[in-house]
């Protein structure tokens, strides 16, 4: 079948179309509304960094020391930035506005009997170049704050995950030590014998500064019908729970056909709930998992602290016996801090600390 060709005329009436939308983007471009509104929320995230630092902080979020001095720093960027970034949008619109009226008033005019193909192709070419002007307009403002709104984004990101942690906590079956410190949270499946399938359990896997601890968190199929679930009930238990330096190597890989999958091998020294522990991590990175493992582990996590461990609670544990004052049977359960009772292993009494 042979294409169709357009007629002059009806080219024409496309090409007139084509540059009136174009100066209507132009017109709505010009005037820099996003560049306004990317500034004006950048002001308001800025503001209230320090609010959500405070709110962490009370509720006992002990690290990344250095939020505080960050925040406090945007303030001072942005309070000198700010008059400038404002009154160059503000310059740059009028400008682009006074280049638009002319280009307007001629279009307004333009119809298909009284214009030329190449009088629209210069109309064309005329709001081409204004979109050149507007793209280079807006890349000198943002060139302004980039790289503030990058640093902020980052700050806003690690309050995002820190917040989401805190919350998990929150809402734990269990209970964390009173000194005890939360460093991160996490979706997690425990890939019981090695390899994931859709028994193994899923849930929340939290590393505190003193344990790496597996809530089982998951609704779970109560009635089928038709191998169709028609019921399901909230399953939330802890499954197993181990002091870090409990943890004698850690591993970290991307698996999956386009490496996206993130998993933490983990090896437990004897006498653990198990010597080897897989789990698959969901929406964090595996890297940073082992990382701050091995931090907790070597206490290097401590020099990131916003605010000192109770020492009281520190000496308890240095103090901590090594033989049952009952039955001088050895003490061999881990003391961690926070603890008030430890249970003899051999005649099974409890030993205040």
């Amino acid at each position: 079948m042979p294409a169709q060709t357009v007629s002059p005329a009806d080219k024409l009436k496309a090409d007139i179309q084509s540059v009136r939308n174009d100066l209507t983007q132009a017109i709505k471009d010009s005037s820099l509304s996003s560049l306004r509104d990317s500034a004006s929320e950048l002001e308001t995230t800025i503001a209230n960094l320090p609010l959500r630092i405070k709110q962490i902080r009370s509720r006992k979020y002990a690290y990344n020391k250095l939020l505080e001095s960050s925040a406090a720093e945007f303030q001072r960027q942005w309070t000198f930035k700010r008059s400038t970034i404002f009154s160059q949008i503000n310059s740059e619109s009028a400008q682009l506005t006074g280049l638009l009226r002319p280009l307007e008033s001629r279009i307004s005019t333009v119809n298909e009997r009284a214009t030329t193909p190449a009088a629209v192709a210069q109309l064309k070419s005329e709001v081409s170049n204004l979109k050149t002007r507007i793209d280079a307009a807006e890349s000198t403002i943002n060139g302004l704050f980039d790289d503030l709104k990058s640093a902020v984004s980052k700050t806003t990101t690690q309050l995002n995950v820190i917040e989401k942690t805190l919350d998990q906590c929150d809402s734990a079956s269990f209970g964390f030590l009173p000194s005890e410190s939360i460093v991160m949270a996490v979706k997690a499946t425990w890939a019981r014998d090695g390899s994931e399938d859709k028994n193994d359990p899923e849930g929340i896997l939290f590393l505190t500064d003193q344990r790496l601890i597996f809530e089982q968190r998951e609704q779970v199929a109560t009635k089928k019908v038709l191998f169709v679930t028609t019921e399901r009930k909230l399953v939330q238990q802890l499954l197993f729970e181990v002091p870090v330096f409990s943890i004698t190597r850690s591993k970290s890989s991307k698996q999956g056909m386009f490496k996206n999958e993130d998993w933490l091998d983990l090896e437990l020294e004897s006498g653990a709930f198990d010597r080897q522990v897989r789990l698959h991590l969901d929406g964090q990175d595996c890297n940073t998992w082992q990382k701050l493992i091995t931090q907790a582990k070597t206490r290097e996590l401590e020099n990131d602290r916003a605010f000192k461990v109770d020492q009281a609670a520190v000496e308890k544990v240095r103090n901590a016996p090594t033989q049952c004052p009952n039955c001088g049977g050895a003490l061999t359960q881990p003391v961690l801090r926070g603890m008030d009772t430890i249970t003899c292993p051999s005649c099974g009494s409890k030993i205040r600390l």
